[in-house]
């Protein structure tokens, strides 16, 4: 009770505080604080009515203070302090933390209108007109009002492309299938200007370099009554230049230009000739196949833009420069009594221009780590990288890392770890493949990626476990936002050593813990497909991933059916096929607020040698990016709870849901916060006598969701995310029932509530 009152007196103070604290405090006499403007439409609601106000309300200067959760506390905080005399409190109030408040005095209501009439204009309301009123509200502040009169809105009658008989006319006029100007559209400066763009990259297609959109006129004829004619034409005395197609003749490449020395400057150097194109490397840095499949432009053909592009974007894809240019020149005759126009040839010498990263590198990784299931744990990684091995822009990656893991909770010394691992990669820029490669037309470099690790984990006074991983990867890129990852040879080989009596004790009262050291081989290969079209300024955003992974299938075909052990060099192997989707959205309702939700669903389907799905290969649920009101590993299967021990958490599964909504928001400076709700479980495929109530089940798997709720705090320091998240149960489905649902149960005040189920997880980037 005396807690409760102390909460209750904090609250009545804060309160107090806020409400001592008046937005106009600050506001001179005579003035107002402005609170924003509204925007009323009079007339008719065309199909884009939502879009035309968003986009009038955002021309709308200047913006009143800003809000949270509808609260100006930026304004609070400024108003609290007073004029600053030094790096005091009041600076920070009024130059750190807080806002001034936004005056009437600063709004410039007709030019504001007169803007917003130009933007009506623009999309077709020729007769458009706005209005603007100040509402005041009380005797310190007030508001404006625009009111738009957009009467009738023109559309598209006819469009005319009015162009001349020479080669460019007749081009341009071809253009016209295809034209983002149609009959009975409304009228549209923003149309008329990507029509103007869409031209002209044609044309870029069509060998036209030195054309651009400003060459193109689009006239309007609105003397009609509510429609108009458009006229496509050229504009008079384009540059010669312009107006013809070229063709390439040579295309030379600088792989070790320095911005230092200047190597434009330089003269006389050899260019070796590499098929289509030459290479000027004195110090032969890189070798000429590196650029074979980087260099879409080929001498004597006609110039194009999309083979420009693709030759930009391969060579910075390459990942071995850090700047690239491009650099065209016309070539000239070499008579010089012809007139500039007439010595001009049509054809055009590319060079570009690449500055390599510093061949070595070396990079080292301190990681702090906190986890929800009581462990604390550090790592150091130290990597070595040469991102020009052999001389072909292949990226050679050397590893070595070590970490160790203890428990801050209990009295278990045994819990406590280390971990060693060490790796070997290759990254080659194209397709590694035993037939003819293919060449992809795409500005994306497709790569194959081959790896070998080891890594040894040691459970003090319990286990060793040593991990063997070698894998073939071929990655591509199929546009900016799809990109696909396939394993066709993925082995991994899992070696247990050194169980201790300890260990053996532990097995007596939950064996289940003995597939987390099981000996066998995964063979198999993978393949991941992620969508994410994630970008700052969208409203709406999604990250899409699916995965296939399969092991065991080729093995089997191989063992011969009078083999009843099944193994391979002595060693069993699983066979299991596992299936994964993840669905986030993104919805940015403002800069400074972003609603994401996620659904997660794995499914795995052992076969053949295996019972489940290899150890490494389940489903975990719970810790600082799963359901955060519950300690890692250590919810279900399904409605099993382990009472008999908590040795180990490794609670794992074949099947797992899983769905989060969270609510994040920019606070201050790096500061952010978030609110949020976790639900999901794992399930296994197959009852198992250890776990009842384990299975999945379709007629109850719902029944056996867990939910928790709670709030975090984000340190966004741009290189790195600090997250803080402290949530709680809302739903246990261990319990009965009609038990399950705890939120009646919630005592924030009651320390052994606080203890048994508040957890704070600590981590470092965002959940998903």
């Amino acid at each position: 009770m005396r807690t409760a009152n102390i909460h209750i007196t904090i609250l009545i103070l804060a309160g107090l505080c806020i409400s001592a604290c008046s937005t106009v405090r600050t506001v001179p006499e005579g003035d107002r604080l402005y609170t924003g403007a509204d925007v009323k439409w009079e007339g008719d609601k065309p199909k884009d009515y939502g879009t035309l106000m968003e986009n009038l309300e955002d021309n709308i200067r200047p913006k009143p203070n800003r809000r949270f959760l509808g609260m100006p506390i930026r304004l609070w905080l400024y108003n609290l302090g007073n004029e600053p005399k030094g790096k005091g409190l009041n600076y920070l109030f009024r130059e750190k933390w807080g806002e001034p408040p936004v005056l009437l005095s600063q709004v410039k209501q007709d030019y504001t209108a007169n803007v917003l009439q130009q933007y009506l204009v623009d999309k077709g309301y020729f007769q458009a007109d706005v209005s603007s009123a100040i509402k005041t509200r009380g005797k310190r502040k007030a508001s404006a009002v625009y009111t738009a009169f957009p009467h009738h809105r023109y559309t598209i009658k006819n469009v005319t492309f009015e162009t001349d008989s020479s080669q460019l006319g007749r081009t341009i006029a071809r253009t016209k299938e295809g034209s983002s100007l149609v009959p009975g559209a409304p009228y549209s400066l923003d149309s008329i200007k990507a029509e103007r763009e869409r031209i002209h990259n044609l044309l870029k297609e069509q060998g036209y370099y030195y054309f651009t959109a400003d060459h193109l006129l689009v006239e309007v004829d609105s003397t009609q009554n509510g429609v108009v004619d458009l006229y496509v034409t050229l504009k008079d005395n384009i540059s010669p230049l312009a107006r013809k197609p070229y063709y390439m003749r040579r295309i030379t490449l600088y792989p070790d230009y320095s911005l230092d020395e200047d190597s434009l400057s330089r003269t006389g150097e050899e260019v070796k000739l590499y098929r289509n194109f030459g290479i000027v490397d004195p110090e032969k840095k890189f070798r000429p196949i590196v650029f074979r499949r980087s260099v879409f432009l080929r001498p004597d053909s006609l110039y194009r833009l999309s083979s420009h592009d693709i030759t930009l974007h391969r060579l910075i894809d390459l990942g071995t420069f850090k700047f690239v240019k491009g650099q065209f020149r016309p070539v000239r005759n070499r008579d010089s009594s012809l007139q500039p126009a007439a010595a001009d040839t049509g054809r055009l010498d590319a060079s570009f221009y690449l500055t390599p990263y510093p061949r070595y590198s070396m990079q080292a990784e301190l990681r702090g780590t906190s986890k929800s299931n009581g462990f604390v744990g550090s790592e150091v990684k130290v990597t070595g990288r040469n991102r020009n091995w052999k001389r072909a822009a292949n990226l050679l990656e050397i590893s070595a890392s070590g970490g160790m893991e203890w428990q801050t909770g209990g009295n278990l010394a045994s819990n406590n770890s280390y971990s060693l691992k060490g790796e070997v990669s290759l990254t080659v820029p194209r397709f590694l493949i035993p037939f003819r490669a293919f060449r992809l037309r795409s500005p994306f470099v497709p790569r194959t990626r081959i790896s070998l690790s080891y890594e040894l984990l040691s459970r003090q006074n319990l286990y060793n476990l040593h991990a063997y991983t070698g894998q073939w990867q071929y990655i591509w890129r199929q546009t900016r936002n799809l990109e696909h990852n396939w394993a066709p040879v993925s082995i991994t080989y899992v070696l247990p050593s050194k169980t201790t009596a300890a260990y053996d004790s532990i097995l007596k009262v939950d064996p289940v813990q003995r597939r987390a050291i099981e000996k066998q081989f995964i063979l198999g290969g993978n393949y991941t497909v992620t969508y994410n079209n994630q970008a700052p300024d969208r409203v709406h955003s999604f990250y899409i991933s699916g995965d296939v992974d399969v092991s065991g299938n080729v093995a089997g075909l191989l063992i011969p059916k009078s083999d009843s052990t099944k193994n391979i060099f002595g060693n069993p192997f699983a066979q299991y096929v596992r299936l994964g989707a993840d669905f986030r959205h993104y919805w940015q309702f403002s800069k400074g607020m972003t609603w994401v939700n996620r659904l997660f669903a794995g499914y795995g389907l052992p076969y053949g040698n295996s019972v489940t799905l290899p150890f490494v290969k389940q489903y975990f649920t719970g810790g600082s990016s799963s359901l955060r009101a519950f300690r890692a590993r250590t919810l279900g299967p399904g409605s099993f709870r382990d009472t008999t021990s908590r040795f180990l958490a490794n609670e794992a599964g074949d099947i797992k849901l899983e769905f989060n909504s969270e609510l994040r928001m920019h606070l201050s400076g790096i500061l952010n916060a978030a609110v949020f709700i976790d639900a999901g479980n794992i399930w296994l495929q197959k009852e198992s006598p250890n776990r009842p109530g384990g299975q999945f089940n379709a007629g109850r798997f719902y029944k056996e969701i867990a939910v928790g709720a709670g709030a975090g705090l984000r340190i966004d320091a741009s290189i790195v995310v600090v997250r803080l998240d402290l949530a709680f149960p809302l739903r246990k489905p261990w319990l009965p029932e009609n038990e399950r649902w705890v939120i009646k149960d919630i005592r924030f005040g009651d320390p052994d509530w606080r203890k048994e189920n508040l957890i704070l997880n600590i981590a470092i980037g965002y959940p998903f």
